[in-house]
């Protein structure tokens, strides 16, 4: 069948009949979690509220191709107003998870100044004007509280998200201290359940994993582990572009799972998408899609300690990189994603089908991992 996509998929591509790729293919006669459940192996797409009721075709599409979804669980959503909890939406994703059998990753506990509620203050200078014991207090009520509601529906937990740059998470270093706040987010995490994975999240760049930045961030995973951090995880955010990845973005990568073998953390690729690039930048850009999407997630299962893979999206329609409020930063053509605005797997659907459907192959001494 993949053949015949792409035979397909190339003709009307040259003769300029298709705005968008793979409009006009069936649904896979294998889906994505079919082989992942068979592997032990986890892949998952983020959940958009704004689409849930959209399309029909948006829930049906996810509960049949993941075993995981990605929850959003900042706290200006879960706790808007100081000491009062909405868990709406984190509801309506367990619901959906049991009713499909799948489990959750919960993105993120601690991020910026912008996913905080307003009541906490954090967007004026002085930081809303917290202690560091009182904040810390703040912290640990909201993570006890999320996370206990979350219980086993939760696989996973984003506990911070990009922590090498403490600006992103604002108040947060500023008040607590920079590591302290990460070492004291995890404490409270693994209170609050004991067998939920915990992450440890950062991004690496569009062109490739900066070597630099992922020595920095496993020497902040020493660091903290040292402390007694209950850190299992790393996650990697891929939010690739075609057009201007390096050639060596795979070795990078692998150099990635490495330092997470040797620093005793596990991996998940937690945002994979990959932007197509500009016009003209590939003779078929869906192919060269593909091949990366492919190319990471086997380099991913190639490693026992690479347990999870998730696209930071459903269907291109859903990119993030779409209507963002600075044009300097919007991407209006991107088409990222695994599926079309029809959702229809695209050629990269097809890549991480297929490898998938290869299975784990581990060098000689390595384990599989959880």
């Amino acid at each position: 069948m993949d053949g015949c996509f792409s035979t397909i998929f190339c003709s009307l591509a040259i003769a300029g009949l298709l705005a968008a790729p793979g409009s006009a293919a069936a649904p896979a006669a294998t889906t994505l979690r079919q082989p992942a459940d068979r592997l032990g192996f986890r892949v998952g797409a983020l959940i958009q509220g704004k689409y849930w009721h959209q399309d029909p075709r948006y829930q049906a599409t996810l509960g049949r191709e993941f075993n995981l979804a990605i929850s959003m669980v900042f706290m200006r959503n879960t706790q808007p107003e100081k000491g009062q909890f909405n868990f709406n939406g984190m509801d309506r994703d367990m619901r959906f998870a049991r009713e499909h059998n799948l489990k959750l990753f919960g993105a993120a506990l601690v991020y910026r100044n912008q996913h905080s509620p307003g009541w906490l203050g954090f967007m004026g200078p002085l930081c809303g004007g917290w202690t560091a014991s009182r904040l810390e207090q703040v912290l640990r009520e909201h993570i006890h509280t999320v996370v206990r509601h979350g219980g086993d529906d939760y696989w996973a937990w984003e506990v911070v998200n990009e922590p090498l740059q403490p600006a992103k998470n604002g108040c947060w270093s500023r008040v607590i201290g920079r590591e302290e706040v990460i070492e004291k987010a995890f404490r409270f995490a693994r209170e609050a359940n004991p067998n939920a994975l915990l992450v440890l999240n950062e991004t690496f760049g569009h062109e490739g994993v900066d070597r630099q930045k992922t020595d920095e961030f496993f020497a902040l995973v020493r660091r903290l582990k040292a402390t007694g951090a209950p850190i299992d995880v790393v996650g990697i955010q891929m939010h690739l572009r075609a057009h201007v990845l390096r050639p060596s973005y795979l070795e990078e990568f692998k150099y990635f799972l490495s330092e997470a073998r040797k620093s005793s953390v596990a991996v998940h690729v937690t945002e994979m998408d990959v932007y197509q690039g500009p016009n003209s930048s590939f003779a078929d850009p869906w192919k060269k899609q593909e091949e990366i999407y492919y190319s990471v997630l086997r380099a991913c299962l190639e490693d026992s300690n690479c347990t999870a893979f998730m696209v930071w999206g459903l269907h291109d329609e859903s990119t993030w990189l779409k209507h963002r409020n600075d044009a300097s930063l919007d991407l209006p053509d991107a088409k990222p994603l695994l599926f079309d605005n029809q959702f229809a797997g695209k050629p990269a659907y097809f890549g991480v089908l297929r490898a998938l459907k290869e299975g784990r192959r581990f060098s000689p001494g390595k384990k599989e991992g959880n």
